[in-house]
């Protein structure tokens, strides 16, 4: 038996050929179609295209195209942080100084809210310590008119004595009486001043805990779930919010 060869027309293989062609297009074009391009500008101006980002590029303008060409996300330059640095000694000095208030006034902010459940408690603490330095106010004015009364004594004494010449033993317990006097005297005036500062105070103390416990407009609060603990002291606190 004779084989006999089989022919494909020509016009025919040609449109086989080219639809092949097309198919492995389609193909190799759907393995792509996801594939990352990127776009930017280097220092010197030129523009480069790459599907991965160089380590120098990273933080500069770029974008990330498409298949077709367009832009499909857009990312910023990073922005550069800049630290604020002294610029001599005297600077650095009253920059630390100033964190090192804040600081103070932080721990002094907690100690309050700690020492206190309320205002009425900040009155209270308020007269106890008024009450003590009026204690010892009334103590040394007591103290005070006694020893001026004696002086008023032996100065009527030392009167009785002339012409006669007068007892050395009048005149240093009067001498010690001045001095003593002039002592007491300078205590009450110390005294009287501390008990004015102590006032403005714990009278600065409740501003400043009313600031720190009443609401703000933003709404927030300084408050506390636990209950006091002994001692006077409170728990840690922690930042609520009343919306």
């Amino acid at each position: 038996m004779t084989e006999q060869a089989h022919s494909i027309p020509f016009g025919l293989s040609q449109r086989w050929l080219g639809a092949a062609i097309g198919c492995a297009l389609l193909v190799f074009a759907s393995q792509h179609a996801h594939a990352a391009l990127y776009k930017w500008t280097d220092e010197r101006g030129i523009v480069h295209y790459s599907d991965q980002l160089p380590p120098d590029a990273v933080n500069r303008a770029n974008y990330q195209l498409n298949g077709q060409g367009q832009t499909v996300k857009k990312t910023e330059p990073a922005r550069v942080v800049v630290q604020q640095l002294p610029k001599n000694d005297t600077e650095d000095q009253k920059l630390r100084e100033a964190q090192r208030e804040r600081m103070v006034a932080l721990r002094r902010d907690k100690a309050l809210i700690e020492s206190y459940a309320n205002e009425g408690e900040i009155d209270l603490a308020k007269s106890r310590a008024i009450a003590t330095i009026d204690g010892q106010l009334q103590s040394a004015e007591n103290l005070v008119a006694q020893m001026a009364k004696r002086r008023e004594e032996l100065v009527n004494q030392e009167a009785t004595y002339a012409p006669r010449p007068v007892p050395g033993g009048i005149k240093r317990e009067i001498e010690t009486l001045d001095v003593e006097l002039g002592r007491q005297k300078e205590y009450i005036d110390v005294k009287k001043k501390e008990s004015t500062s102590i006032a403005a105070r714990y009278d600065a103390d409740k501003l400043r805990f009313r600031e720190l416990t009443v609401p703000s407009p933003s709404g927030a609060v300084v408050t506390s779930d636990e209950p006091r603990l002994a001692g006077g002291q409170r728990p840690a606190l922690k930042l609520t919010s009343t919306r």
